[in-house]
């Protein structure tokens, strides 16, 4: 919402809906309390409401805050002739920026970068109209001077979060969106970070002194009961962004969990929802003051509908197979989120500038709302064609998640083919096919010892979009079939995609330092991986130390590798890891002793991955990383 300008009424009406609602939604009480239970029972309310029904919490409250916007854009023909800028044309545009992204990966980047920098002015805007309609609505008309204050403050407090989303080594996110594992990134201002360090201190600094100022001013000219829902507003701009961006640059108060890197993105769901139900409070009320009211039931229900379709259908209708390639997880949903975001910001800023005369009277009014004229009934077919549309996207946006969760996820679990193959394709009916549902159903397959199918789900999950997961995959498949020399590409290819990957790393490792075939062994290469896997554990992982000290062996370093060795020995012991393992470990440790490198044959290779612990880490329909599942052996 924009700055408010117009006059306030003598004797206004205090409150929208009544004390209660309005500090709980419109002042944004309720994410406090969300906060003191993240702050004092984390566990508890994650293992309520675990970070995997984030898409069912994103439906129930963020979903019908976009269907507000587009209700009071569209559903009136006034309106739409009104804002027909926006409404058509910026429209159109964004659509064709959505279409572009899907095959431009550099334009998908910019698009979602765009989103991220913007998300936090839409929260801090919002919260800055918020605050002076309550200063209206009680009398309080503040100077243009003090005006100024109140806007420094939350444009500095925004200020501070951009700045923490361009860090140079970004310490969480700080908007309702998870794009990594997706093909887009955020392209980073590139402050330096002498520079950054500066501005952001600057930017703290003015913040504590427009929060001084505004307090000053505003106690000159009111008493502290008519400023207390505006200051109730500023110290929720505070909680949502200033003091979280604040705890994770400096590392403090990282064992208060909302305030924690750790659990950024779960605090930030809940800021999300706060955000979403403070709209649908001002929103329901104008609505219910300046149109034919149905009643909350109807005019909530038509925001839920218009909000899932705008979500759901362009999912549906570019997904694979459809009018695009890029799979849901793979980018696609990021995407789809980043637009719609964008649109909804466009529409935002042209409807709610409080300086319109229109919605100043009906937010700022003295008397009792009157509800306004129905408009004639045209277009019902239209309107019924929509809604049916959004009921159909409800449908989609409510079962995929389940689907996902207690269907797909707990098969996999399970080692259930038959569970995971009916899950899998009821997600791709609903346009949420992906690589790693792909990647998934070709672990359970091998598991189950369907061993071509397993090849064929890689090969789809690979045209689907290429994944150093499914990469890694296939690596670890043509170990199983005793067949190392063919995993060494799989497992390169993993890398490239994913440098770094401990896992890949070490497997790779192990197959150039040990292979019986001496054209493949590669003694120098697999000390490289598996020094920087073992230094990415900080040396206490057993598994990698065995790997490192074979690749010393290797190149014929026995002492080093008798040590490593050892240590691996012992951290196996420690860890209680089974003693079959720790026998191998044993005769390997002997083995360099008496100055023989080790050699593992194909067959011993497929007897170790079979006994391996297959894991996964599965993405959500929504693009998120999940901690890896291991299946069932």
């Amino acid at each position: 919402m924009a700055e408010l300008s117009a006059a306030a009424p003598t004797s206004p009406r205090r409150w929208l809906f009544g004390p209660v609602p309005d500090l709980l939604l419109g002042c944004g009480l309720l994410y406090a309390l969300v906060f003191a239970t993240m702050s004092f029972a984390g566990p508890t309310l994650r293992w309520a409401v675990p970070f995997g029904m984030s898409p069912l919490v994103a439906l129930l409250a963020g979903t019908p805050h976009y269907g507000a916007t587009l209700l009071r854009v569209y559903e009136r023909r006034a309106d739409r002739r009104a804002y027909s800028l926006f409404a058509v044309w910026a429209t159109l545009a964004v659509a064709a920026a959505f279409v572009g992204g899907l095959w431009n990966v550099a334009l998908g980047s910019w698009i979602v970068t765009i989103y991220l920098t913007w998300s936090p002015w839409h929260y801090t805007g919002q919260n800055y109209g918020i605050a002076l309609m309550f200063l209206g609505r009680r009398g309080v008309r503040p100077t243009p001077a003090t005006k100024r204050w109140i806007y420094a403050s939350f444009v500095s407090s925004f200020l501070l979060t951009v700045l923490a989303i361009h860090a140079p080594a970004p310490s969480a996110d700080y908007a309702p969106l998870q794009y990594q594992g997706s093909q887009y990134a955020l392209i980073p201002l590139g402050i330096p970070a002498d520079v950054h360090r500066w501005l952001f201190l600057g930017a703290g600094g003015a913040y504590l002194c427009a929060l001084a100022g505004t307090a000053r001013q505003l106690l000159r000219v009111a008493a502290p009961r008519d400023l207390g829902p505006t200051f109730l507003v500023m110290a929720t701009q505070a909680l949502w962004f200033t003091v979280p961006v604040a705890a994770r640059e400096a590392n403090w108060l990282q064992g208060v969990e909302p305030l924690s890197t750790q659990y950024a993105a779960y605090a930030f769901l809940w800021i999300a929802a706060g955000h979403s139900l403070q709209y649908l409070w001002v929103t329901t009320y104008y609505a219910r003051a300046s149109s034919a009211w149905s009643g909350y039931g109807g005019y909530l229900g038509r925001c839920l509908l218009a909000g899932c379709a705008i979500w759901a259908l362009p999912a549906l209708l570019f997904a694979p197979g459809l009018l695009g390639s890029l799979p849901y997880d793979a980018g696609l949903g990021v995407l789809v989120a980043a637009t719609v975001n964008l649109h909804h910001f466009i529409l935002d800023g042209a409807i709610w500038k409080l300086r319109d005369g229109r919605v100043a009277r009906i937010l700022l009014r003295a008397a009792e709302d009157a509800p306004g004229a129905a408009e004639p009934a045209r277009g019902r077919w239209l309107r019924r064609s929509v809604f049916a549309a959004g009921a159909l996207s409800l449908a989609v946006l409510a079962t995929a998640p389940l689907v996902e969760q207690f269907g797909f996820r707990r098969a996999l679990e399970r080692g259930d083919l038959a569970g995971a193959d009916a899950a899998a394709a009821r997600l791709a009916w609903m346009g949420r096919d992906g690589a790693n549902l792909r990647v998934g159903l070709a672990l359970v397959a091998a598991q189950a010892g369907e061993t071509e199918r397993a090849h064929a789900e890689l090969d789809r999950s690979l045209a689907l979009h290429p994944t150093a997961e499914a990469w890694r995959t296939r690596g670890w498949l043509h170990e199983r079939e005793g067949d190392g020399a063919r995993a060494i590409a799989p497992y390169r290819e993993a890398l490239r995609l994913r440098p770094g990957w401990i896992e890949a790393a070490n497997n790779l490792a192990w197959l150039l330092a040990t292979h019986e075939n001496p054209i493949l062994r590669n003694a120098s290469e697999a000390g490289v991986l598996a020094e920087q896997a073992a230094a990415a554990t900080q040396y206490r992982d057993p598994a990698v130390l065995d790997t490192l000290a074979a690749a010393h062996a290797a190149a014929l370093q026995f002492p080093q590798a008798v040590q490593l060795a050892e240590r691996a020995l012992a951290l196996a012991e420690a860890a209680g890891v089974e003693a079959s393992e720790r026998d191998a470990m044993r005769a390997r440790l002997d083995g360099y002793r008496q100055g023989r490198a080790y050699v593992s044959t194909d067959a011993e290779l497929a007897a170790t991955a079979r006994a391996r612990p297959v894991r996964i880490g599965v993405a959500d329909t929504e693009g998120r990383s999940f901690e890896s599942i291991e299946l069932a052996n």
